[in-house]
């Protein structure tokens, strides 16, 4: 059992076709699968085995997918990096989870080459096109004249597949275990929902680094769907490949929604083929889903998912009624419960964290039992998400229970950014909290109180967090206090924060 055998059983069941269309080429799925295996006889001769982890850091591209594949069929383990995280971040990742190999794009090299830099036991940075960077290797020709790599490594059900990372309250990001068995469960479960008898065309423009844009990867390799890639997210682009290429699928995080409903030129594009909309990454609005829904004349269906779950937890099938609010039901094969805080299962209706159950919960966090324990409690996955089911099974997410911020569909961590702030002399205390916000869904907030006798400015704070964090995670609103609200614990109360700046902005 091997994930990347997906690919396999798609070229099995359509035969070659033209899978994959990027910048005005198109790639069958024949030419995708050898240039994978080349790429793999490339990595096995210089010195990647089974067991290794390697890291994969790319924009969204065919090269994705191909170095997916060749590191899975050699047996090793992927380690997938958001294409706009920064030195300081990347080198975390890399130390901590013992990658010796970083497979990339000439764009990030520079990012790379100067996290890698200094990393006691790291080997080399594979580059997939010309770099100017120094001392790293452009691997394109060995790629076009390699071998064919035509072995597929025998792995069990619960051996590792990948290693994702994904931001927590506590500061730095932990290893999220996910097996080749969650892999193939997830993307055949969430395959066998669509209805989908004449083959997609659709649009990957969510981050394959992602666990998302892993699980539509496989998904579309199962179903033969036709999908164009873009590298990043452009409203108008994405309008244009709407109407050029006619798709009918495409998932979308929230955000995104939001700049295509509010865009001044879409009504200069035929986006009629559209028929399938899923919203996934953060919470879905009832009024930005209706109002998709009816300017561009498609179903729209939330979902529900965590790294911690492989990625999808619940959704809808393609012929199934959408039920306001709600983000589906649990997929075939797992149990979702909501619980209490003593861990007592409630009844339909009652309000509590929702737990999940299943082949596709992580193995645990890498080397971080303690984190594995407490969030994996009698095989059930704690989400930290607060949520209830109905009586039909359909779950409804009203609030999170963990501290964590998510912009746009990312999870940024709080702590991370205070600590960053923390390091300006003149910050006494601070505290990171997420804030409502149209566009993204949420956006970040600080709240500073400075040393006595100091004065800081909004310039300083920006400065400081931009330090060691990407700009993505940058504060949007600085509020400067002269203490900040805490419980008797000395804990401070971020909720009364959040609600003390509504209040202020209403």
């Amino acid at each position: 059992m091997n994930a990347a055998q997906l690919v396999n059983e798609g070229l099995e069941r359509f035969g070659e076709y033209p899978a994959t269309f990027f910048e005005g080429k198109d790639f069958t799925n024949k030419e995708q699968l050898e240039y994978a295996c080349r790429l793999a006889t490339v990595l096995k001769d210089r010195g990647v085995q089974p067991g290794d982890r390697v890291v994969v850091m790319m924009t969204t591209c065919p090269d994705v997918p191909a170095a997916f594949q060749a590191i899975w069929r050699i047996g090793a383990i992927i380690i997938p990096i958001m294409p706009q995280l920064i030195p300081p971040e990347v080198k975390y990742i890399v130390e901590n989870s013992g990658a010796e190999v970083v497979v990339t794009i000439p764009l990030l090299a520079p990012v790379v080459a100067a996290a890698t830099q200094g990393i006691e036991g790291f080997r080399e940075i594979l580059v997939c096109g010309e770099s100017e960077v120094p001392g790293i290797s452009n691997i394109s020709p060995e790629i076009e004249t390699a071998e064919v790599y035509t072995d597929v490594a025998e792995k069990e059900y619960k051996d590792l597949a990948v290693l994702v990372y994904t931001s927590g309250t506590t500061g730095h990001p932990k290893g999220v275990m996910l097996t080749h068995g969650a892999l193939i469960d997830n993307a055949k479960c969430v395959a066998g929902l669509f209805n989908e008898s004449d083959r997609s065309r659709s649009l990957m423009v969510l981050p394959m680094s992602h666990v998302y844009g892993i699980l539509l990867m496989n998904v579309g390799a199962l179903l033969g769907f036709y999908t164009a890639m873009l590298s990043r997210f452009d409203p108008e682009e994405v309008l244009q490949t709407i109407q050029d290429y006619k798709v009918s699928r495409v998932s979308l995080a929230p955000t995104m929604m939001v700049y295509l409903v509010n865009h001044p030129n879409r009504d200069k594009y035929d986006c009629s083929s559209l028929r399938f909309v899923t919203a996934g990454s953060a919470p879905l609005s009832i009024e930005l889903q209706e109002r998709f829904a009816k300017q561009f004349g498609c179903r729209v269906a939330d979902g529900y998912g965590q790294s911690e779950a492989t990625c999808a937890v619940t959704s809808y099938r393609d012929d199934e009624p959408i039920v306001p609010g709600s983000a589906g039901r649990a997929l075939p094969g797992v149990e979702i419960c909501i619980m209490d805080d003593d861990g007592n299962i409630l009844g339909p209706n009652e309000t509590g964290e929702i737990c999940i159950k299943g082949s596709i919960v992580m193995l645990g966090y890498w080397n971080k039992p303690k984190a594995t324990a407490e969030t994996i409690i009698d095989d059930w996955l704690h989400s930290g998400d607060i949520g209830h089911l109905d009586e039909n099974g359909y779950v409804f997410i009203t609030d999170r229970k963990k501290d964590m911020i998510v912009k746009g569909g990312e999870n940024i961590s709080p702590r991370q950014i205070e600590e960053a702030i923390h390091k300006h002399p003149n910050v006494a205390e601070c505290a990171v909290f997420g804030v409502p916000d149209e566009k993204f869904q949420e956006e970040i907030a600080v709240a500073v109180v400075p040393k006595p006798g100091k004065t800081l400015t909004e310039k300083e704070i920006v400065e400081a967090a931009l330090k060691e964090v990407t700009k993505f995670k940058k504060p949007a609103y600085i509020d400067f206090k002269q203490e900040l609200p805490k419980n008797s614990n000395g804990k401070v109360l971020k909720r009364t924060l959040r609600e003390q700046w509504v209040a202020s902005t209403e």
